[in-house]
């Protein structure tokens, strides 16, 4: 394998996207170092200057939230301190505010670094800063504001989850209930446990350690007997003695709970993996077996493609069941991430893939690209791949040239952030 090495050492790739403002990932920096001595790359390599960090947080809105000498302070893409290092803490910048911690107490400070909000707040929750709210506990309770600082709904909750289609579990006495933005109760605070109201439906409850699900008037859609309920913007998912199935928002049973443990929860391109009696298929959000349960193992649908097992040998079918790429690959198989999918050597499939085998990359066409021979391989930005070879973590692009050294440290290799 060519090497070319630069003379820094890197450790975590972050390679950052926008998750939640953005249409399309895009390649934005890399983070270098080790310890205390952290510094900021450009898609090069390089970095963007000589200043090193103790934190380097996420990019977003143009700026970095940055540690040094145990204090927070804000640089743009370029390096420059924007907003000097003086809070205890600070997270990235969300709809033009940062949360910030100075002597004990939170506040709301602005990307020029002007407070919104004087730091006054025993704490404060991220969990609806991209809605323009904020969660703030003042007095040992919790209320809802504004990111300038009007209050909407006063401190008087012992917690208060994520706002969803304009209401909000919250919690009186260790029991939840259901409120809408103007403080006005929906659901009486009866419920040991109130989940998600994603669907703008219906949300699940839990009596007697069992979980249910209950409409917007309290009416009982589905009576507390399942161990597990999940809530999703359009769908409802179920386990019961280990066994699973869904239910679509309003309650109706679309596929029974006698699906095994192992089963996907969550519908990838309108279609979800099932497995019973050790066979695989696909359903789709009507509930409808689309694709028979006839593979001996299968991944979940990416880039119009879904990988397969039948007779020891992997393949890729269509949303059809259409076999796309012939059944030739022994070992493990994963989905298509950025027009690649990655093979490992195994000569069986247990469904772990994060296990000793060697890993190489296939084009949609089932070309092999890179042998299987790391450790681990996925792909990177800019036509490059991560990969784990001979204990190192390395950046490496098509010609498997070495182009860093990469040092895993307990953070992922990628995260999505905000590109601007």
């Amino acid at each position: 394998m060519k090497i070319k090495l630069y003379t820094i050492t890197l450790f975590t790739l972050l390679v950052f996207s926008n998750f939640a403002f953005a249409q399309k990932k895009e390649f934005v920096y890399y983070i270098s170092g080790q310890d205390n001595k952290l510094q900021i790359l450009n898609k090069t390599g390089q970095p963007i200057s000589d200043e090193t960090y103790s934190y380097v947080g996420n990019f977003s809105e143009g700026l970095f939230p940055v540690k040094k000498n145990d204090k927070y302070g804000f640089i743009n893409k370029k390096g420059k301190l924007v907003i000097p290092y003086k809070y205890d803490f600070a997270n990235e910048m969300i709809k033009g505010v940062s949360i910030v911690k100075i002597d004990g107490k939170y506040g709301l400070i602005d990307k020029k670094g002007q407070y919104r909000i004087k730091p006054q707040f025993e704490d404060v929750n991220f969990n609806n800063l991209k809605k323009g709210i904020i969660t703030f506990k003042k007095d040992g309770l919790y209320g809802l504001m504004d990111i300038k600082g009007k209050i909407i709904i006063s401190n008087r909750f012992e917690s208060i989850g994520e706002i969803e289609n304009g209401y909000v579990v919250v919690k009186i006495g260790g029991k939840s209930g259901l409120i809408d933005m103007k403080g006005k109760t929906v659901l009486p605070f009866q419920y040991s446990y109130l989940g998600s109201f994603e669907n703008a439906h219906s949300l699940s409850f839990k009596k007697n350690s069992k979980m249910g699900l209950i409409d917007l008037k309290g009416n009982v859609l589905l009576k507390p007997e399942f161990d597990f309920i999940y809530t999703s913007e359009d769908m409802v998912y179920l386990t019961k003695d280990t066994k699973n199935g869904i239910a679509d928002k309003y309650g109706n049973i679309l596929l029974p709970t006698e699906y095994r443990e192992g089963f996907r929860r969550f519908y990838y391109e309108g279609l979800m993996v099932l497995e019973k009696d050790k066979k695989f298929g696909y359903a789709n959000k009507k509930g409808q077996i689309v694709i028979p349960m006839i593979y001996d193992e299968a991944g979940n649908f990416s880039e119009g493609l879904a990988p397969v097992l039948k007779e020891g040998k992997w393949g890729f079918i269509n949303a059809k069941g259409e076999t796309v790429i012939d059944f030739k690959f022994v070992g493990v198989m994963t989905s298509f991430q950025n027009g690649f999918a990655s093979f490992g050597k195994r000569g069986f499939s247990s469904g772990a893939y994060y296990t000793t085998d060697l890993w190489g990359l296939i084009d949609k066409k089932g070309n092999i690209v890179i042998q299987n021979k790391y450790n681990s391989i996925k792909v990177a930005y800019n036509g490059n791949f991560i990969v784990e070879y001979d204990s190192q973590k390395l950046l490496i692009n098509n010609k498997e040239e070495v182009i860093a050294i990469l040092k895993y440290e307990g953070q992922p290799d990628e995260m999505m952030m905000d590109s601007n």
